[in-house]
């Protein structure tokens, strides 16, 4: 995005679809005005399907009452190893919740009963564990739009981010869905808080999946597109 040739690119488009604000702020600083016509759309979610409520899926694989989930891939761009040494050192400290890692995995995972590698898992699986955690965790510092972010928050669950990441700062931010983090002190301490406040973590999640419901169900997200190709085509329409 740093390409000079770029600035002759952003004067071709008849128009601009971002995921985020962070997006759009990104991509208008980096061509140096405004870029119009342009819309945030988000990305279009179904409502989660609500027969995964037992859990028969997680009994089977042994995992505990409460757990903090990551899901994804397992990876250094995408602040695991980071995630693994907070959390070795939140369990150093005495935090005795489990996390469970879910999706192929790059690194060395630390030979601690109380953090769980599941790799690949059925959407089954997916779907109870999205459902059951007590919250998500995304320490990744490279996000456009964190789909697990907002699957999570689909399924009434909510989330600690990784704060040096305007996009997933800026989405908890505005759904006031989780918290977030810049240090492993910062980690643990949302960590702990999250988890010794019930009631709270619960009510971050409801406040989740209804900035879901507003922000990224599918008639919103089309409403947004088809506004900005009926300006795109008003404009045409003015200039020819």
């Amino acid at each position: 995005i740093d390409l000079r040739v770029l600035k002759t690119f952003f004067a071709l488009p008849a128009g601009y679809v971002f995921l985020t604000p962070e997006e759009a702020a990104l991509v208008n600083t980096r061509a140096g005005r405004p870029l119009v016509p342009s819309t945030v759309i988000g990305s279009g979610l179904e409502p989660a399907a609500s027969s995964v409520t037992d859990r028969v899926a997680l009994d089977r694989l042994g995992l505990p009452a409460r757990f903090v989930l990551y899901l994804g891939r397992v990876d250094r761009n995408k602040g695991c190893e980071m995630l693994l040494e907070y959390y070795r050192e939140y369990l150093d400290g005495g935090g005795d919740t489990s996390l469970v890692l879910a999706g192929p995995s790059t690194l060395a995972i630390p030979d601690d009963p109380r953090i769980r590698a599941l790799g690949y898992v059925s959407d089954e699986v997916r779907e109870a564990l999205l459902t059951h955690a007590a919250l998500l965790v995304v320490p990744s510092p490279y996000e456009s739009l964190s789909m697990v972010l907002l699957e999570a928050w689909n399924h009434g669950t909510p989330a600690l981010v990784n704060a040096r990441c305007h996009v997933l700062d800026g989405q908890v931010r505005r759904a006031n869905a989780g918290l977030s983090f810049r240090s492993s002190r910062e980690f643990q301490e949302a960590l702990s808080w999250l988890l010794t406040h019930e009631a709270a973590r619960r009510e971050l999640g409801r406040q989740g999946l209804a900035y879901v419901d507003q922000e990224y169900r599918w008639p919103t997200v089309l409403s947004r597109v088809e506004a900005l190709l009926a300006e795109v085509s008003s404009r045409r329409a003015a200039a020819g």
